[in-house]
């Protein structure tokens, strides 16, 4: 069984909320002495100690889990950030540099935008934070397009980790399967956070969109995708 390094940020910085699912979400992830119910055996970083220098950790695992705010900065794609757990950015040219991913299997992004991208100032497309985690040597991201829900996507990797456990399926089938389960589930939503500063705003209304409360909403499970090799 793979082993996790799993990152993330529950307290709240300035215009970015607290994000109170990241602990349930990764202490549901990561197995150990302290935690045996965990799925997987890794090692959790959560908060303060969610720095730059987590990412040293790389080598020693298989499977990098990172929940926490991020943004993509339409006006300037390279500016994209996932937000650290002391405060800091976490921008595409730093994802650019990481040395350390060539023997990661997936990465899983749980957070806003993480597979979106755009154009430059040049007019140029320009790729989101998830293509340069595969260009540093990564096998495959699991990646969301737009803004997610903090409670709903704690729950669907949950679903997904729970299904790669079973090492029976590929990683695109897991990730399927916990969409199918999501859709299946009967489940209420209560919780407004987004994993970003931003909130949804379609349209020119002005108005920020009503969203269904039921889990089975494409909005709580579409978002998430796979890129890179779905072995």
């Amino acid at each position: 069984m793979y082993s996790v390094l799993a990152l993330g940020l529950s307290e709240q910085f300035g215009d970015f909320k607290s994000l109170p699912n990241v602990k349930d979400e990764i202490n549901g992830l990561i197995r150990s002495q302290t935690n045996p119910n965990g799925i997987y055996p890794g090692l959790p970083l959560i908060n303060k100690y969610f720095t730059k220098d987590a990412f040293k950790y790389l080598i020693d695992y298989r499977i990098l889990h990172i929940a926490t705010h991020a943004q993509f900065i339409s006006q300037n794609p390279e500016d994209s950030f996932l937000l650290l757990g002391d405060g800091n950015q976490f921008k595409i040219p730093e994802v650019k540099n990481l040395t350390d991913l060539g023997g990661i299997h997936l990465v899983v992004l749980s957070a806003c935008e993480t597979a979106r991208g755009g154009e430059g100032k040049e007019g140029i497309e320009v790729s989101g934070l998830s293509y340069y985690f595969l260009t540093s040597g990564a096998k495959s991201v699991i990646a969301s397009l737009w803004l997610v829900n903090d409670a709903s996507t704690s729950q669907l990797m949950r679903y997904l980790y729970q299904n790669l456990a079973t090492g029976k399926i590929t990683k695109t089938e897991a990730l399927r399967q916990a969409q199918l389960t999501m859709i299946a589930g009967n489940q209420q939503n209560s919780d407004t956070k987004d994993r970003s500063s931003v909130r949804l705003t379609p349209g020119n209304s002005g108005q920020t969109t009503t969203i269904s409360r039921n889990l089975n909403h494409p909005y709580y499970w579409a978002p998430f995708i796979l890129i890179g090799n779905g072995l």
